[in-house]
């Protein structure tokens, strides 16, 4: 298991970069989701090299999508179901 980094830049004007380390594929999105609600308007989004990685096994990445989701009978990600 390889350690997760979240970068945070915050810019003279008020704009923030976030940089996600250590994680593949969407994992990036899920990890900072909550956190990107929280701090306001999302005006541009890029990608590292990592987000382009693509599992080997994709029903054990959505099982692993299931057992991450809120189980209070909804899924809200966008590949979620099995």
């Amino acid at each position: 298991m390889s350690l997760t980094t979240i970068k945070y830049i915050i810019k003279p004007d008020g704009n923030v970069e976030e940089e996600v380390q250590g994680v593949f594929g969407h994992d990036c999105r899920r990890i900072t989701k909550s956190i990107e609600n929280e701090v306001g308007e999302l005006v541009s989004r890029d990608y590292l090299a990592s987000f382009f990685v693509t599992d080997s096994n994709p029903t054990e990445a959505k099982i692993q999508n299931l057992e991450d989701e809120d189980w209070r009978g909804c899924c809200t990600s966008w590949e979620c179901a099995v």
